[in-house]
Formats: structure tokens, sequence, C-alpha cells
């Protein structure tokens, strides 16, 4: 048995990592919302960010069962809450995902799912940062400001962010090619996880204010008394990204 000094025994054996202010964040997709959160993780942050969570409802469902599980939320006053004086940050980041680009075209019925899910996870006490129509707003936000009070399909937010890559500097060769194929095209490139973080996240750093200033603008532009499905182009990730920078 090897000797131990008694100098080298904490009298506090509490790892480092329980003592970060830690993140819990149920996202939607696989690799970019994941890896974009985990980028903030430091010596002060630990960032739990579980991929593949589903959107809406289900994702709200999925972080409630988890939250059980964990012992953070209890059955109190005829609805599960978290529960007082729990530490974690607990986030819900999920998509609208309009049904269809014809607004005409999507039903009240799934107009208020995305409500109703809102509503649900505000009940319980879960933050919400919803976007809508995608997260990729929020990463287009990076870039550029947003037409005002218009309508926008996640179609056009790959779009944009489609062009914007095929000019966008600093340039490798390899962005080259990738920019480079007839076919090239932001969704199917860069939601990949090695293109998501070589290419895009560098990328983000250097204008998360310029994104959060943006957003905010979206934000503003709709009152309370306006259902969140309605609030198009609006994202609340500016809200999720302003706490875990202010730590």
């Amino acid at each position: 048995m090897a000797h131990v000094d008694p100098w080298d025994i904490k009298v506090d054996d509490e790892r480092q990592e329980d003592s970060l202010e830690t993140f819990i964040i149920f996202c939607e997709d696989d690799n970019s919302e994941p890896l974009y959160f985990r980028s903030f993780s430091n010596d002060k942050i630990k960032v739990n960010a579980i991929p593949n969570q589903k959107q809406g409802k289900l994702n709200i469902l999925n972080a409630l069962q988890k939250c059980k599980a964990d012992g953070l939320v209890a059955f109190d006053a005829n609805c599960y809450r978290l529960i007082d004086g729990i530490t974690e940050h607990i986030w819900c980041v999920y998509d609208r995902d309009l049904e269809s680009e014809q607004w005409e075209n999507i039903s009240d019925e799934d107009h208020l799912e995305f409500d109703y899910s809102i509503q649900t996870a505000q009940q319980t006490g879960l933050h919400v940062a919803w976007s809508n129509d995608a997260f990729e707003l929020w990463i287009l936000l990076h870039f550029e400001d947003m037409p005002a009070r218009q309508r926008l399909h996640r179609n056009y937010i790959y779009g944009r962010l489609t062009e914007i890559f095929k000019v966008i500097t600093p340039r490798t060769e390899e962005l080259d090619a990738i920019t480079g194929n007839i076919h090239f095209n932001y969704k199917n490139s860069f939601k990949k996880r090695s293109h998501f973080l070589k290419h895009i996240l560098p990328l983000l750093k250097n204008n998360t204010s310029a994104a959060i200033t943006r957003a905010e603008e979206l934000e503003a532009q709709f009152a309370n008394a306006v259902p969140f499905h309605m609030r198009n182009p609006c994202t609340l990730v500016h809200h999720l990204v302003k706490e875990i920078i202010a730590i």
C-alpha cells in the first residue's frame, strides 16, 4: 500500500467539479446545440448539454423525467415544480419547426402545442430557450440583422447561412472545398459534428455580443400578449447565453 502523507489528505473531499456552477441543457438536436453550449464550459462552469431531447412537449417531458429521477422536481400544489433551493440551472432548448412555409397551411393545433409546451415549462420552473423557427436563427444573428416583422421559415435561415459561408473570411482550403461543392448548403454540411466544431464554432465567440443585441431587438418587437407561435422571427437563446457568461 502506498504511503500517504497526512497533508495530502484534504479535509474537504468535495471534488472541484461538484463546486462548479452547473447548467443542465436539454437540446433538441444531436450536434449543433450541444456542441455550442458545451463550448462555454470553463473552470467556473460545467455544462451538461444532453442531445436529442426532441422538440416542444417531448423536450419538456424528457426534462421533467430526468429531473424527477435526479430529485430536482417534486409534485407540489397540483403540479410538478423544481424544488426550491436547487443550484442547477436547468434549460430546455428547442425549435418551433414550422410545419409549412405557408402560414395558412399550419393548423391551430400545431400553434397551440408550441405555446402550451412553453407554458407548461414555465409553470414547472424550467427555462426555455426556444427559437422560432430554428436554432440556426441564433447562429445567423452573429452575422446579420433580420427583416423586421417578417415571418421567416427555417429554409430562409439556412439559405442565408449558406450564402454567408460561401464568402466568409478568413478562409481555409478545407472551407473552400466544402462551400465550393455545387450541392453545398449549410444544413447538410455544417450541422455535422466535425464541420461545426472546426468551421462554425470558432467564428461565433467574437460575435456573441452582436448576436445578443440583435436577439434582444427581435424579442422587443413582441408584447407579452402576443402568443409564442406568433413571435417570429424570434429566439430566446440569448437569455441562456447571458446567464452563462454572467458567471
